[in-house]
């Protein structure tokens, strides 16, 4: 019977057979795009070059046991290990009384272990295993007399050591490997690096006597010197120390160190360490979670058998940045899907209304032979539950093409090249699909649940009632929503932020937040369609004697059966406002992290230079500013001087501290970047004002309100201890590179302050060719003799921050979630004029006997769709870029340091308010040919008939 109706209503069950599988692409593509974004950033993380000499995807596991040092060498370091962290060897201290060591045997068991169950329990690939082995830091006496330690040559100090497979990693420059049984004579056979060999004045076949102290007794033990080494690649990760490092190693075979040294020097072992490498490829989103329990394990067995051990070196901290930024990256794109996912849950609940409503009369049927309510319910929940298996298979697989279309999203609509996403399928995404399958199949059925109520005598006589209004409208709970959101607005309003994050830019709190707007407008929304039949009515007899035949009756219908309409209103007017909402926040966002790091900047380019310091003079020269001009790519510069000073205001109290910015006027005014909300002038009119007094400055206004100051007064500022006169000529809130959140600042003209105290290094801001890539200008400046130390690119800056995951999945969220809402909407309208049109056919098929046109009734269907579409597109407009107003100012992003500076600009993206138009207008234009041409085609003999109506 199940298969019998969708075989039947093949093409409606489409309709909402696509919403289903929308509805588990677009919740899949999330996890999908998080995890994928997110490791190729740890992969980047893991793989990036720094100052640390060992693979971010290493593990350095060291047990030793520090002695107390008593007689210690004046060149003593650290303990080992102190700077293991930062890429350096451990140097050693001369040891003085003896400690206690690792046993042979407790070596043996861990090493067992971690060679052979370490790669299992971490869980991804090991590519790299060294084992290693030392004494404490021993000195070494070079002479070759055996009669007495003292009477030999101190050479320095030194350890013997072994590393697994190293007579792999290294090339003999003389010599050979040595022996790893002793000689006859008892000496012991070894390598040295060659560096160390000319630093201690040996070389290959020399003996060397090692002096070991164990309580109180010194013991010698003699080596021959048997190689000079190099490494092969001095870049191979094996090298897990720097390579200075092993210049004091005297090398012997681990056989050696382990048969030998250990067991006839009892106690000599000072450390042991395990270097590990793993596959950075196989860590992945999915197995993030094993490898920090591996590693966890992994620390804890070794401890277990070792006890003093320490993991010196772990992509731990990496992996858990990672997760935690994973975490609140899924959070905040989910929350931002959520307006997206309601819109198409409800078009799946409208669209399954509607096919609800035309086999009503089948269902009455069923009911009044003998089918219970839960009997019919399981028709349908059988459909759902094959429509939903079909969308688990499909909608992960698609998802996975809108996670790289999310990843490749530049702004709102506009995208951009960038390496694929490393995104696969993983448990969690099928959980997120299943989870959205339930609330798909539950939208699906929830219109059949009521239809299943009604016996065929029921069914007849609600028919002939005029319908109540939906339950929202008579448990008002559209007032109450909006009153949710005039809280949460409120609560916005407080805070006057919805995110707030750390020092780092990656934490935001209380998301929930962020749902407001959304509320807003569907609280709006549905305020709106209470009274959307009042507002049909009002117009209908507004002109009910002016308007012609196709347009009074398509106003009479609406009117008429206002609830078949506002379903399709509703998904409109929600597609619209977020499209115009998402479009607004886009540029907004857009506009204002330009204008943060054009703020932070002061112009395109900043460069920071230094000059040449004649010290009998005690003078600085530097080469004209103007010579930068001469650099292809560099259009005008300024110089920019920073310091420090004490404001001293007579009769105002204590002087304060204050930011000095000493410029050029005229040439900032060409090269500075300005907004106009920075002060009540211009920019060309506040350096007019310097220029005319070299004493002007321009101060913060907080500074004027503070000292109770005014334009025209004078001021005493000391820089250097050298009290300079200054008058107030003009203020303003915000000035580029300058913070008024934490500081009094003001500007003032730079040759003044050179007149007072000295000429000394400035930075120099330049506008540039955008076509000239700012680090060839760099170079150029550099060959000209310029003294350039760092230069900060402020389009490079705005460029990297547009690769953010945070900021990409927030454009690529709103970009997918327009274009699926207005996919469905238009699917809706489509589907809803397709039965409509089967439904009215006997009403049509009167209305063409009684006369009318074929024209006038496609007239009728063109006023009523478009009469619907322009309604529902200025409600959506009006109400989107209202939300924009109120809500995109809470967008602003609160840090701990000069929060909110420059002040947010809301933008209102009409350019991409007219895409939306323009794309909405198209898939319509598709659409309404095909209604047409079926009218056309309409006989009334086929339409005219006795009995019910077909729908």
């Amino acid at each position: 019977m199940v298969l019998k109706r969708i075989i039947n209503n093949l093409s409606l069950m489409l309709a909402a057979v696509v919403g289903l599988v929308i509805t588990v692409t677009l919740v899949a593509s999330i996890p999908l795009y998080s995890e994928g974004m997110s490791e190729q950033l740890l992969y980047r993380q893991l793989t990036a070059s720094a100052e640390q000499v060992q693979p971010k995807s290493a593990i350095l596991m060291r047990h030793f046991e520090e002695a107390s040092v008593g007689n210690t060498s004046s060149t003593a370091a650290p303990a080992p290990g102190a700077v293991a962290q930062t890429g350096n060897g451990p140097v050693v201290t001369a040891s003085g009384n003896a400690y206690k060591p690792v046993t042979l045997d407790e070596y043996s068991k861990a090493n067992a272990y971690l060679s052979d169950q370490a790669e299992s329990t971490v869980g991804i690939p090991r590519t790299l295993y060294v084992t290693y082995g030392q004494s404490d830091s021993l000195p070494l006496l070079s002479r070759t007399d055996d009669q007495s330690l003292q009477g030999r040559e101190f050479a320095g100090y030194g350890y013997i050591a072994f590393i697994r497979d190293f007579e792999t990693k290294i090339k003999l420059l003389a010599g050979r490997l040595p022996n790893p049984e002793p000689l006859p004579n008892g000496d012991l056979e070894a390598m040295m690096a060659t560096a160390g060999l000319d630093e201690i004045g040996l070389d290959v076949g020399d003996r060397i006597v090692v002096v070991w102290e164990k309580q109180g007794k010194l013991t010698p033990i003699n080596i021959t010197i048997t190689g000079r080494w190099y490494p092969l690649d001095t870049t191979d990760p094996y090298w897990f120390y720097q390579l200075d490092y092993f210049n004091n190693a005297i090398m012997v075979s681990e056989k050696t160190f382990l048969g030998h040294v250990a067991k006839t020097y009892e106690g000599i072992p000072h450390e042991f360490a395990w270097f590990m490498v793993f596959d950075v490829k196989s860590i992945r989103s999915d197995n993030v979670a094993r490898v920090l329990d591996g590693i966890n394990e992994l620390r804890s067995r070794t401890a277990t058998l070792l006890g003093n051990v320490r993991m010196e070196l772990s992509p731990e901290t990496i992996l858990q940045d990672y997760e935690t930024k994973l975490f609140f990256l899924k959070i905040l794109l989910f929350v931002l899907s959520v307006p997206v996912i309601g819109i198409v849950l409800y078009y799946i609940t409208i669209s399954a209304g509607m096919i609800v409503d035309r086999q009503r009369n089948e269902i009455a049927i069923l009911k009044s032979r003998g089918a219970s309510t839960f009997q019919v319910l399981g028709v349908y929940l059988v459909e759902g539950a094959i429509f939903g298996g079909f969308a688990l298979v499909v909608g992960p697989i698609l998802g996975m093409s809108v996670a790289q279309f999310i990843g490749r999203t530049y702004t709102f609509l506009v995208f951009t090249n960038r390496d694929p996403l490393p995104v696969h399928i993983t448990q969690q995404t099928m959980q997120f699909a299943t989870g959205a399958i339930v609330l798909s199949v539950a939208a699906m059925i929830a219109p059949a649940v009521g239809a299943a109520r009604y016996s065929i005598v029921a069914f007849k006589q609600e028919a002939g009632r005029s319908g109540r209004g939906p339950f929202w409208q008579r448990w008002f709970l559209d007032f109450a929503l909006l009153g949710v959101a005039g809280y949460g607005y409120y609560m916005l309003s407080q805070r006057q932020s919805i995110l707030t994050l750390g020092a780092a830019g990656d934490v935001f709190s209380d998301p929930l937040l962020l749902v407001v707007p959304w509320v807003f407008i569907f609280a709006a929304a549905l305020v709106f369609l209470r009274f959307f039949p009042f507002l049909i009515e009002g117009i209908s007899r507004a002109g009910s004697r002016v308007y012609g035949v196709s347009i009074l009756l398509g106003l009479r219908q609406i009117s008429r059966m206002p609830g078949q309409y506002t379903r399709l209103v509703l998904l409109l007017t929600l597609t619209l406002a977020l499209g115009t909402f998402a479009a607004s926040v886009a540029k907004t966002l857009d506009r204002n992290y330009n204008d943060r790091v054009m703020y932070q900047t002061g112009s395109d380019l900043a460069l920071v230079e230094s000059g040449n310091y004649d010290e009998v003079s005690e003078t600085w020269s530097f080469q004209p500013v103007v010579e930068h001009t001469q650099v292809k790519g560099v259009q005008a510069v300024a110089r920019i001087w920073r310091g420090v000073g004490n404001a001293n205001v007579t009769g105002r109290g204590r002087p304060q501290e204050v930011k000095i910015l000493g410029v050029d006027p005229p040439d900032i005014a060409r090269v500075g970047w300005w907004r106009e909300d920075f002060a009540p002038d211009s920019l060309v009119s506040l350096m007019n004002a310097m220029g005319a007094n070299e004493k002007g400055a321009i101060v913060d206004a907080k500074f004027l309100t503070d000292f109770r100051l005014k334009i025209g007064d004078a001021i005493v500022v000391t820089i250097r201890q050298k009290p300079i006169d200054l008058i107030i000529v003009g203020s303003v809130t915000y000035f580029p590179s300058l913070w008024p959140d934490t500081d009094r600042f003001m500007i003032t003209n730079l040759d003044y302050l050179f007149d007072q105290v000295g000429e000394t290094p400035y930075d120099v801001w330049a506008k540039t060719d955008p076509e000239v890539p700012w680090r060839e200008i760099v170079d150029q400046l550099r060959d000209k003799d310029f003294l350039v130390s760092r230069a900060t690119d402020a389009r490079e800056t705005a460029l990297r921050l547009r690769d953010d995951p945070g900021r990409t999945g927030i454009f690529g969220i709103l970009t997918v979630g327009f274009l699926v809402a207005a996919m469905l909407t238009v699917l809706g309208f489509m589907l809803y004029s397709f039965l409509s049109a089967k439904r009215r056919m006997q009403q049509l098929g009167i209305l063409r006997a009684m006369g009318l046109s074929i024209t006038q009734l496609i007239g009728l269907f063109i006023f009523e769709q478009g009469f619907l579409i322009i309604l529902g597109t200025a409600a959506g407009t009006v109400l989107g870029v209202v939300t924009g107003n109120l809500f995109i100012p809470f967008l602003q992003i609160k840090s701990e340091q000069h929060a909110g500076i420059p002040s947010f600009v809301v933008m209102t993206s009409w350019d991409d308010i007219y895409k939306i138009y323009a794309i909405l207008g198209v898939i319509l234009a598709f659409a309404f040919p095909a209604f047409i041409w079926m009218l056309a085609r309409m006989k009334i003999h086929e339409a005219i008939k006795f009995g019910d109506e077909t729908g």
